[in-house]
């Protein structure tokens, strides 16, 4: 017997159709052009610059795991090399192609809201997601994989709603399909493709044919959809030699980096977060709850409030994961924020219109909360957005001029360096070789996992020291800020001992690089390694090697 099909939902508006709401669309995405195009010349951070590294090497032919270790899976690192190879290997390039990834995001925020309720939810969403996923309290002007792992979910979740309205094993796989680039991207998008499985079930099951063969069908199509790119990358690094690696770093170590924070610091890694991510953007916090609370007596959502609770049941964890809350993992969040405070003002706006009662009061709250919302966001953020430079929002933003000093560096090392020498940074500043353009003597291009509390941090400061001794770098960075290492009073320090006597014996300092901070603003953003000493000098040394034999390729 035929599947009776779900008729698609649409945006039975009481509010009428405005052209100002995608006038209000694009002056957002106006917004968000002129101050990702005005940064763009931004220095690269740690993360960044990890991905610009990897996806360099993919460039040249080079599999992920090979030349450089890492914990996350590569599909943050393909897109990057996409993004390069489309707008060039420089920090400009890598930032406008992160720009339109950013503006196809927040595209997608707008028609969820459409979708689930009206234009004017659209657009509030819309305006809410451009704001704070450009916010320097979200870190972002930085092209973390958290902004690629949600325009792959919310690729995933538009196509969901369409093929639960519409049906099709085909429109069940394309959405599948997104949600398996979420966690190709970084691991935290698993639970969106979790989300999605558990919605499409329930979905079923409250037309009692959770087992028919349609609901079978549609589950079979999203999961393949979903397993489809995991199993074409694990494929691909089985046939470049590099599976055994990949499954080591990406689950071996990633589930002992998971387990290094215990969960009686959940109250101060939360605390730690909630200053700069919560703090200036209150108010669109606060009215996101009330849309969570007005979403269950607003008539024109029952055919979505549990996709909406769903989405934010997926968001939470994905954020917490490890139970590291940094700044810009609560991208993940931002999303069904919009989208909550979207319902929101669309309600207060259908109040404001036809009611004349108390609720009238509730109304202007909504409405008039968002607008001031919207304007302090403005305020707080307006001098970093439109007036200073690329290197002035660095320095205001992390703090410190590290990432501004290692662009010299790279460019150093590049024009002294032979073309086809090996290279190494002791730290973890892995946008120096991609500056540099040249491939690292070792694969540990973040130092961390050797400073850390978990099992195999021993094993890696013993298998760097190996690497590095083999390969006999031309040129060796060393860098002296703790930020860079995170070193703890429980922290090995073999290979601070092995380094005093092997550059001594094999290196001539070249260069010195200074560098300053602001500790105490540092301090703030980064208090979780504790015993870091304070007021200590930090600088880059660069070491050219003194043997007239060559480096080993």
């Amino acid at each position: 017997m035929a599947r009776a099909r779900t008729p698609e939902p649409q945006p039975a508006n009481p509010v009428p159709h405005r052209r100002w709401t995608w006038l209000v669309l694009a002056l957002t995405i106006l917004m968000i052009v002129i101050v990702r195009v005005r940064l763009r010349e931004m220095p690269l951070e740690r993360d960044e610059g990890e991905y610009a590294y990897m996806g360099q090497l993919m460039l040249q032919g080079e599999p992920p795991y090979k030349l450089a270790y890492n914990m996350k899976l590569p599909g943050t690192h393909a897109a990057y090399a996409v993004i390069m190879a489309v707008f060039g290997q420089s920090a400009a390039g890598i930032h406008l192609g992160f720009l339109i990834v950013n503006v196809a995001s927040v595209l997608m925020v707008f028609l969820l809201g459409r979708r689930i309720l009206d234009d004017v939810a659209g657009a509030a969403a819309a305006v809410t997601f451009g704001l704070l996923s450009t916010s320097p309290s979200f870190l972002g002007t930085a092209a973390h994989a958290t902004h690629f792992v949600m325009l792959a979910a919310l690729g995933g979740c538009l196509c969901l709603l369409t093929a639960c309205a519409r049906g099709g094993s085909g429109r069940f796989f394309a959405s599948g399909l997104c949600f398996g680039l979420a966690f190709l991207m970084k691991q935290p998008g698993l639970f969106f493709g979790v989300f999605a499985f558990v919605y499409v079930a329930w979905q079923n099951a409250r037309q009692n044919r959770l087992v028919s063969g349609k609901a079978l069908g549609e589950l079979g199509a999203l999961s393949a959809g979903m397993l489809l790119p995991f199993a074409v990358t694990c494929l691909w690094l089985w046939q470049a030699g590099v599976f055994e690696r990949f499954l080591f770093w990406t689950f071996s170590y990633g589930r002992a980096y998971a387990s290094v924070v215990p969960w009686a610091a959940l109250r101060d890694m939360l605390h730690q977060a909630g200053g700069l991510v919560f703090g200036l953007n209150i108010l669109f916090w606060l009215l996101g709850a009330v849309g969570a609370v007005v979403m269950w007596w607003e008539d024109r959502m029952k055919d979505h409030r549990l996709f909406l609770l769903g989405l934010l049941l997926a968001s939470l964890p994905a954020l917490g994961t490890g139970l590291y809350f940094r700044a810009h993992y609560f991208v993940l969040l931002l999303p069904v924020l919009g989208l909550l405070c979207g319902v929101a003002v669309s309600r207060g706006l259908y109040l404001v219109r036809h009611e004349q009662s108390v609720e009238l009061f509730l109304a202007f709250v909504m409405v008039g909360g968002f607008g001031l919302a919207v304007l302090v966001a403005l305020a707080v953020h307006g001098q970093t957005w439109f007036a200073q430079t690329p290197l002035e929002a660095s320095k205001t933003l992390y703090s410190t001029t590290l990432f501004h000093e290692t662009v010299g560096v790279g460019e150093f090392l590049r024009k002294e360096c032979p073309q086809d020498a090996r290279i190494a940074v002791l730290g973890s500043e892995p946008q120096i070789y991609f500056h540099a353009h040249r491939r690292s003597a070792t694969g540990y291009i973040y130092t961390y996992p050797l400073m850390e509390r978990q099992r195999f941090a021993s094993q890696m400061q013993e298998e760097m020291i190996r690497e590095i001794e083999e390969t006999r770098p031309a040129y060796v960075v060393y860098v002296n800020d703790d930020f860079s290492w995170l070193r703890r009073p429980a922290s090995n320090p073999k290979i601070f001992s092995w380094w005093e006597g092997y550059w001594s014996s094999n290196y001539d300092l070249v260069k010195m690089v200074n560098v300053t901070v602001n500790e105490r603003a540092l301090a703030q953003a980064l208090p979780s390694a504790s015993g870091r000493p304070t007021g200590a000098k930090r600088y880059l040394m660069i070491l050219k090697r003194r043997d007239s034999g060559a480096p080993k390729n």
